[in-house]
């Protein structure tokens, strides 16, 4: 069982407290990865806030963005512009979010990442980024799109 940074009880009981998505999420992390894990619950890296990061010292570093949102509420454009359908206010992707995490591990939080990175581009690859829809179907995500 993974560890939990913080354990979900104490996330529960935050300022800020976690969706039913990042509940979820959370309890799903720490059943299905090994004790070698920790699953940090919105960690902050100098000013970024994720969702939730999960870190392994031989396998690398996964980034999850979660959203608890009803895709029927909203509209993606072929370049990417997501937008509310209420009102069509432009919203931030959330694959360009967890992205822009990914990017800031490689230039900002962690020395010498973006120089291994350079040196071997498949380096780049030691944090994976993903955006999980908290009651969205893999169909309801494809069509979607």
């Amino acid at each position: 069982m993974a560890t939990l940074i913080p354990d979900i009880d104490v996330a529960k009981a935050s300022k800020q407290k976690p969706t039913p998505g990042e509940i979820f999420l959370l309890q799903f992390l720490s059943d299905h990865f090994g004790d070698d894990a920790e699953v940090y619950f919105q960690p902050c890296f100098n000013g970024d806030r994720p969702d939730v990061v999960v870190m392994h010292k031989t396998r690398g570093i996964i980034i999850v963005e979660v959203k608890d949102w009803n895709l029927q509420s909203y509209s993606v454009d072929p370049k990417n512009y997501w937008r509310l359908k209420s009102n069509q206010q432009q919203v931030r992707s959330p694959f360009q979010q967890v992205f822009a995490y990914k990017k800031n591990f490689f230039d900002i939080h962690v020395n010498g990442l973006l120089e291994k990175s350079i040196e071997n581009h498949h380096f780049y690859r030691a944090i994976e980024t993903y955006v999980y829809f908290h009651g969205s179907t893999k169909h309801e995500i494809s069509n979607f799109y």
